[in-house]
């Protein structure tokens, strides 16, 4: 897939797209004074607009213009057989226009888009959901100052090392979903751990014997109330009371029932306010990994994704607290009902027992009754921790399992990386034969597996290893390096895959030498490869040793009438 033509209704702007370099520059105006910048002009903009029609969200300063309420803009793309138009407009972006091979438009929704476009970019079948979206795959093609640029692999910064290895799988073409679903089979994991540590704990608090003692008492308690219960059979009540021993048996029952209920939501109680008072910690995986990188560079973007974990995780907790408090009232609310009728039942058995005991029947009866009773509670709350018991078993089995499950994860990997040698090591070329023609520093392309890692772990090891690591310079030539070899692995694999990318300020920071070096590969490189290299520029910054001309697909200027749309926003 490859850009063709990015237009605006009403007809203010009009850029045709090319094979190969395509810059989108700013020039100081004649009309220009001391306060005008070029930065502002709308170089980034352009970029932004173009991801827009690509469904992309905009910037909110964009999105409540009234000026840019007005405009609609479409884009033109091509493959090898359809030409595709995208409309969209800033005052309903939710509706898309969709024309193929004509004028023939077609709205879509945006939902409906995100859909179909991944199958139309990447060949992803519109039916396989997951975390690798449409728009997750687009932080590939399009990389800016304020994202994509500190990290080679990690195209976005809130990516976490899952994500990131299943992205990097797909651009190179391999099974991408391992690392998703081992992600998945993680959160299981601890997810069940979590529920055994609380029940566990449960048990101790309460000082309960271990099952093996609950079992032997519980066979000792069913074997005498199977003894009381006969005794009860056999004792006779005379005729006229047997009415009122039957209605003072069924109040026993509701009774029972009603305690026992009263038992099992106090259970309930007990553990949901100990998990309102417990906090549940963040998984540190990622912080750690942003940790690990201050020793070298802590840029703005990478606190602000440490902070969104803080404000996401507290937000998290928050809602669970809620639910727990609410779930807390209503069981408080149950247990006052249910204590309510357990006083209505006793006192309506109570006279009924008084009644009979007037006339001498059922004393004894009663003590039996009593007993039976106790022992009946006893075997249930026995019973209730064995069933606990049980489900941490039923836990340990069910985690058991997914610890098998990520070890077979961790070979699929193996396998993966071990079976497809011949088409990492093709990009693992390609990227050196890029990296070595802009800088004189190796830096060798590394793809595979850890030599070490504990089960749990992500296996994948994604590096580029080679002096200098760490210099911004440096990072934004291999990032340069890296998504072109990309594209060109993808054109030898002949998968349907964008031949475009655009980079947003690539070159700030980077060695006059190197941008030299990069600018002259993207123009020799176009002479014998269908792509294209899609960047921002700043004309002061161009090199007196390169004719820019015949790249610049649009010229911007640094006043208000020269800017993209001809109004601030």
């Amino acid at each position: 897939m490859i850009l063709k033509r990015f237009y605006s209704i009403p007809d203010r702007v009009d850029i045709e797209f090319k094979n190969g370099l395509n810059i989108i520059c700013a020039d100081i105006s004649e009309k220009s004074t001391d306060k005008d910048s070029m930065n502002g002009a709308g170089k980034s903009t352009v970029l932004h607009l173009i991801d827009f029609c690509l469904l992309a969200e905009l910037d909110e300063r964009i999105m409540r213009s009234e000026d840019f309420q007005k405009v609609t803009f479409v884009l033109e793309c091509q493959d090898k057989n359809n030409y595709y138009k995208i409309k969209r407009s800033i005052k309903n972006p939710e509706k898309i226009y969709l024309a193929i091979n004509s004028d023939d438009w077609k709205e879509k929704e945006l939902e409906e888009c995100k859909i179909l476009f991944k199958e139309i970019f990447f060949s992803i079948p519109e039916d396989e959901e997951n975390e690798l979206t449409f728009r997750t795959l687009m932080n590939f093609v399009k990389r800016n100052e304020k994202i994509g640029f500190n990290r080679i692999f990690r195209h976005y910064p809130k990516w976490g090392v899952y994500l990131r290895n299943a992205v990097n799988l797909f651009l190179i073409g391999l099974n991408y979903k391992l690392p998703l679903e081992k992600q998945e089979l993680i959160k299981e994991k601890e997810k069940i751990g979590k529920i055994i540590y609380g029940l566990d704990r449960n048990l101790k608090k309460k000082d309960v014997p271990n099952k093996a003692t609950l079992k032997s008492k519980r066979a000792l308690l069913e074997q005498q109330i199977k003894s009381r219960q006969k005794i009860l059979d056999n004792f006779k009540v005379h005729k006229e009371y047997h009415e009122l021993e039957i209605e003072a048996n069924n109040l026993t029952k509701q009774m029972k029932n009603a305690q026992n209920q009263v038992f099992v939501n106090n259970q309930k109680l007990e553990e949901y306010k100990e998990a309102l008072s417990t906090y549940i910690s963040i998984d540190l995986s990622e912080i750690e990994e942003l940790y690990n990188s201050l020793k070298v560079h802590l840029s703005d973007s990478l606190k602000h994704g440490f902070s969104s974990i803080q404000e996401f995780h507290q937000k998290l907790i928050e809602n669970r607290n809620t639910y727990l408090s609410d779930e807390i009232s209503r069981i408080e609310r149950t247990q006052e009902e249910l204590r309510s009728n357990l006083e209505l039942f006793d006192k309506k058995r109570a006279s009924i027992m008084e009644i009979l005991q007037m006339h001498g029947a059922l004393s004894e009866y009663n003590l039996i009754l009593q007993r039976l009773d106790e022992d009946k509670k006893g075997l249930f709350e026995i019973s209730s921790y064995i069933d606990v018991y049980e489900e941490i078993s039923d836990y340990k089995k069910e985690k058991k399992e997914i610890v098998g499950q990520i070890d077979e994860n961790n070979t699929k990997s193996e396998n993966e990386i071990n079976e497809n040698e011949k088409m990492i090591s093709q990009l693992i070329i390609i990227f050196e034969e890029i990296y070595e023609k802009i800088v004189s520093v190796p830096g060798i392309l590394v793809f595979g597996i850890k030599d070490r890692y504990k089960p749990p772990d992500q296996v994948f090891e994604l590096d580029v290893k080679g002096e200098r690591k760490g210099s911004p310079g440096i990072e934004r030539v291999r990032i340069f390096a890296y998504d072109l070899a990309i594209i060109f692995h993808n054109i030898l694999l002949n998968r349907r895959f964008p031949r475009f990318v655009m980079h947003d300020g690539i070159f700030h920071g980077v060695d006059k030498r190197q941008i030299f070096n990069a600018i002259k590969y993207v123009i020799d490189k176009s002479k014998e490869e269908s792509f294209q290299y899609i960047t921002t520029m700043n004309m002061c910054d161009f090199l007196e040793n390169i004719d820019y001309e015949p790249y610049i697909r649009v010229r911007l200027e640094d006043t208000v009438e020269g800017s993209l749309m001809g109004f601030k926003f």
